[in-house]
C-alpha cells in the first residue's frame, strides 16, 4: 500500500508542470473502480494530496476526496469526457443568478447534473419554448444542463 501511495502521490507531483509541458492538456481525469469518472480542469488549479490512504483533490470550484484503494487510474486530457457535442446556439442569456434558454419546444425539460453525475433539478420549458433555470437552487460547482441532445456545462458561483 506504501508504494502505492508513493507512485500515486509522485505521479500527481508532475500535475503543475503539465501546463509548461503540455498546452494542450486541459484536464486531470480521476477514475474510479466503480466506473465514476471526475475531471478537473488545470484553469481551476488542482491541488493534489494524499492523507491518510485518501486522495483529495482541491480546486477553485470544487473539492475531491477518495480512497486510494478506489483509484483505477488517471490521465491528463486536453478534452472533457462525457459531452458529445457542446451547444454553440446563442439561445442563452444570463440574468441575475437565472440562465435562460430560449427556443425549446413547449414543455420540454432540461436536467441539471452535478459533476459526479448525480441529477439535482428539473425544470420545463414554458409555451414560448423558455426554461429558465434558477442558479441558487442548484449545488455549487461545475453542473451540466441537458436539453434535447443538448449540453451546456457551467459553473455554477452563486
Amino acid at each position: 500500500m506504501r508504494t502505492r501511495h508513493f507512485i500515486i502521490t509522485m505521479m500527481f507531483a508532475t500535475l503543475p508542470f503539465c501546463k509548461v509541458l503540455a498546452d494542450d492538456i486541459r484536464y486531470l481525469v480521476v477514475n474510479a473502480k466503480d466506473g465514476t469518472t471526475t475531471s478537473f480542469a488545470l484553469t481551476d488549479e488542482p491541488i493534489v494530496s494524499c492523507k491518510a490512504g485518501k486522495l483529495e483533490i482541491v480546486s477553485k470550484v470544487t473539492t475531491f476526496s477518495l480512497s486510494l484503494a478506489d483509484v483505477r487510474n488517471y490521465a491528463f486530457s486536453e478534452t472533457l469526457t462525457g459531452i458529445a457535442e457542446v451547444d454553440k446556439d446563442r439561445n442563452l442569456v444570463m440574468e441575475n443568478g437565472h440562465i435562460i434558454i430560449k427556443g425549446l419546444p413547449f414543455g420540454s425539460t432540461v436536467s441539471a447534473y452535478m459533476q459526479d453525475g448525480r441529477q439535482a433539478k428539473t425544470f420545463i420549458a414554458d409555451e414560448k419554448g423558455t426554461a429558465v433555470v434558477d442558479l441558487s437552487g442548484l449545488p455549487k460547482g461545475i453542473v451540466i444542463l441537458h436539453s434535447n441532445k443538448t449540453n451546456i456545462k457551467i459553473i455554477n458561483r452563486e
